[in-house]
């Protein structure tokens, strides 16, 4: 996890059009929400703080709210 998270906009995965050959590296799995996709905290790197959706087999790699916004939103939704 020390590695820094290689990524600064979206990586499209294999139902955009691109593949799922990406690095995530310098990341902690918050969360699984079905079908293989997680939500994804990254802890280093110039992203660090954000969460962001890894969908491997469909729609990539996607960033998303900084941790508080989306925690705030995971607590409201319970």
């Amino acid at each position: 996890m020390a590695t820094p998270f290689p990524h600064t906009t979206d990586w499209p995965g294999p139902g955009r059009g691109g593949d799922a050959d990406y690095s995530v590296a310098g990341t902690l799995v918050l969360g699984e929400l079905g079908c293989g996709t997680f939500s994804r905290l990254v802890i280093t790197g110039s992203n660090a703080g954000q969460v962001w959706l890894d969908d491997r087999s469909w729609g990539g790699l996607t960033p998303g709210p900084d941790f508080r916004n989306w925690y705030t939103a995971w607590l409201a939704s319970k």
